[in-house]
């Protein structure tokens, strides 16, 4: 039986109150913390003691916004063609992907799998194509997707075994072509998860998220251009059972199908990006924005006008569903936009009482900063893809001019009009680690947009609990909420601004409980799965 836990010797930022800390607190048998002590106060006895050696302890981080599925079938699969490394991103020419690439041919007589490749570290700033694969790795099939996980590259069999070599241009797809037949390649590269094999991934997810101090995940998945989703399947059945909060968000656009699922889920939510996306990315040029990029006439595309965001959002919110859409592109963003507008106006709801999101909302016009204010937006951001460009790769800068540049991920014109501003990671884009983000929100390359440390970790934890309609129970240390923190090797209050991405998470606590990963092998993963409960997505 569980019994009450002081965590004692600490410097626990409550994140209630800017300033706020405390030394010691009080953990229920519930899990939720009866009571905090300023430094000096007694502490009650006859209860079990945790020392937190001095540790600084924050409320525990949650991503408002991941592919988690895809990240487990990923890590399990594949092989992760971006790391830092001496201060630069590698593999850093095309020369160097094969040869990673080669490496894990070698470990598989499956498909060769690479994911993350960041086009603005390799020397050739472009995926490798179906004719240099083919070259490479004669008859296998072999799929490269880019970092931002908008285009991707195959060899001839994996065009062949996917179908959609007519839409390829030398085995490269982009935009809507690499958008809207995920669910092809979702469903070819999830053929390869056994039971072991899933479960190895799955426990590498948990365990990353874990050692980064996270507690909760908002997890964008499955697509609907395949018969079947083996993604959101697979998830249905065991992501209540990981000892992480996983919250299902259904990228699919039709009612009914989603409808099937709604049993499963907390709360009715469905978006994200794929089918729900109105725009592309920056790196794909497909991002849609007003004036040209800097290297091609042309300013991309919305993937829906207006009107048509207007009838894929309509159903789902007469029937009150929370939803989420992708917008990177002013001309993106402002699809969404007005349909959300629409439909809350006629709705007299000026407040958000569905807390419908905008995920990334990269390059708002003034106008409207301001409107997604008013009218309280919720947006999952992640300002580590600006803080990361600019110190490692420098790719915005050969794609949009110093103006439009200046306008990415405006945080703190975000905040000061109202919107709720959620960090993330959009893994497996960038890793799982909140520190990433919370450096790009405090050392924003555009300096009037930088927010303070407090709002940063703030943005981590409140806000993606009030994402969730948690906001009553987590996201941060007060009397009578769940005890989900993290304890760190420094204290972000006092660090360098300019070293915050090398805090590390020492130990991560949900509902006053360590937080590990079930084991790797399929025997000890199912034996933990079996035993924890499950809890509703």
């Amino acid at each position: 039986m569980r019994k009450e836990t002081v965590f004692a010797n600490g410097v626990i930022h409550s994140l209630e109150r800017e300033g706020e800390r405390f030394a010691a607190m009080l953990v229920g048998a519930d899990g939720r913390i009866r009571e905090l002590y300023p430094t000096g106060a007694p502490l009650p006895a006859g209860v079990a003691i945790v020392d937190l050696g001095g540790a600084a302890v924050v409320p525990a981080f949650i991503d408002a916004h991941a592919h988690f599925m895809s990240k487990a079938a990923l890590d399990a699969l594949a092989v992760n063609l971006s790391r830092l490394e001496d201060g630069r991103i590698v593999p850093d020419s095309l020369e160097a992907v094969r040869e990673a690439l080669e490496a894990r041919g070698a470990a598989s007589a499956g498909p060769i799998i690479g994911f993350g490749l960041c086009l603005g570290a390799v020397a050739e700033r472009r995926l490798p194509r179906a004719s240099e694969l083919d070259a490479w790795f004669p008859r296998r099939p072999v799929i490269v997707l880019s970092m931002d996980g908008h285009s991707s590259s195959y060899s001839t069999p994996a065009l062949r075994k996917l179908g959609v070599g007519s839409m390829a241009d030398d085995g490269v797809l982009s935009g809507e072509a690499h958008e809207f037949n995920m669910g092809k390649i979702t469903a070819f590269v999830m053929r390869g998860l056994g039971p072991g094999v899933l479960a190895r991934g799955l426990s590498a997810a948990v365990e990353e998220a874990a050692a980064s101090g996270i507690v909760s995940i908002h997890c964008l998945e499955g697509t609907e251009d395949a018969p079947t989703d083996p993604a959101v399947a697979a998830f249905k059945l065991v992501g209540g059972r990981l000892g992480l909060r996983l919250k299902l968000w259904m990228q699919y656009t039709d009612l009914a199908r989603a409808s099937r699922h709604a049993g499963a889920l907390e709360r009715r939510r469905v978006g994200g990006c794929l089918a729900w996306e109105m725009d592309g990315s920056v790196s794909s040029r497909t991002a849609a924005f007003d004036v040209d990029y800097l290297d091609r006439p042309d300013a991309g595309r919305p993937y829906r006008t207006p009107d048509e965001a207007l009838a894929l959002v309509r159903p789902f919110y007469e029937a009150g569903w929370q939803t989420s859409a992708h917008a990177i592109g002013p001309r993106g963003i402002e699809s969404i936009l007005s349909a959300y507008e629409r439909l809350m106006d006629a709705d007299g709801d000026d407040g958000n009482s569905r807390r419908l999101r905008i995920d990334h909302f990269e390059f708002p016009r003034p106008d409207q900063i301001v409107r997604a204010g008013e009218r309280r937006l919720v947006l999952p951001v992640q300002p580590g893809f600006a803080w990361m460009d600019e110190k490692f790769v420098h790719t915005y800068e050969e794609a949009l001019a110093p103006a439009v540049r200046a306008a990415q991920c405006p945080l703190r014109s975000l905040l000061d009009a109202g919107c709720v501003v959620a960090l993330s990671t959009d893994a497996p884009v960038q890793p799982l680690d909140p520190f990433v983000q919370i450096a790009g929100a405090v050392r924003h390359p555009e300096r009037s947009e930088r927010i303070s440390v407090y709002e940063a970790l703030r943005a981590y934890s409140w806000a993606g609990a009030y994402a969730a309609f948690e906001e009553r129970d987590r996201g941060t240390l007060a009397v009578g909420k769940y005890a989900d923190f993290a304890a760190l090797d420094a204290d972000p209050f006092a660090a360098d601004p300019d070293t915050l991405h090398e805090i590390r998470v020492t130990g991560t606590w949900h509902e006053g409980r360590p937080l590990t990963a079930p084991p790797p092998g399929l025997a000890g993963f199912a034996a933990r799965a079996a035993a924890t409960p499950r809890r509703r997505l």
